[in-house]
């Protein structure tokens, strides 16, 4: 039964979350905004409107994150090594996904990658509960070089412990926030409509901010 949960959910942030490669495109000449968004995290998660569970409740600006083993992408069993938050100083930019095969995550991890160019002091992380070696294939077919592209998939410790995992089909919910060097939240938002996209300006606004 779960097994055929993880396909519906995958299915319908297909269906539903179709966008084609303008959007992407747009953000190689993207201005980020002056003022930042006041962010809500209030109200349930859904996916396709059904509400859906967490491991936990929800993050919140001032908790600190905690630090679990995740794999690097890498091309067989044999090459795959672990990294972990503790392993990136300082500021951090971290996107949560279900699955970078999905339209939305596709188009909102390049508009990650065109962003790197406006921080380069800063990492920016990608989780997702792909394989090692689909993450692989993904960064290789889509020209991501800049952003670091981790997996939750083996233990799903990340999105247990931190309440970004989504039960009721085992994959992380969509969610970006922003950590300082010790791991705690400066900015988070969750995408209350798992097939929806997050506000990835709002954020990048945030962090120029607190960079500048």
């Amino acid at each position: 039964m779960k097994k055929i949960s993880i396909l519906l959910l995958i299915t319908l942030i297909t269906l539903t979350a179709c966008k084609n490669d303008t959007q992407t495109l747009e953000w190689m000449s993207f201005e980020i905004p002056e003022s930042v968004d006041t962010v809500s995290n209030s109200g349930a998660i859904t996916v396709n409107g059904e509400v859906v569970n967490l491991s936990w409740e929800k993050l919140e600006v001032g908790d600190t994150l905690t630090d679990t083993v995740l794999d690097m992408r890498a091309d067989y069993f044999d090459q795959v090594e672990t990294t972990s938050l503790s392993d990136f100083p300082g500021l951090k930019l971290i996107e949560t996904v279900p699955s970078l095969d999905t339209p939305v995550c596709t188009m909102q991890t390049k508009q990650l990658e065109f962003a790197t160019s406006e921080f380069p002091e800063i990492d920016f992380i990608v989780i997702s509960n792909d394989t090692p070696f689909a993450l692989q294939r993904f960064c290789n077919a889509n020209g991501i070089d800049n952003l670091t592209v981790v997996s939750d998939a083996r233990t799903r410790e990340f999105g247990t412990q931190n309440s970004l995992l989504l039960t009721d089909y085992s994959l992380l919910t969509r969610a970006i926030m922003i950590v300082d060097e010790n791991n705690v939240i400066q900015y988070i938002e969750y995408a209350n409509e798992v097939t929806s996209e997050l506000d990835l300006m709002n954020a990048l606004a945030f962090l120029k901010n607190i960079t500048q």
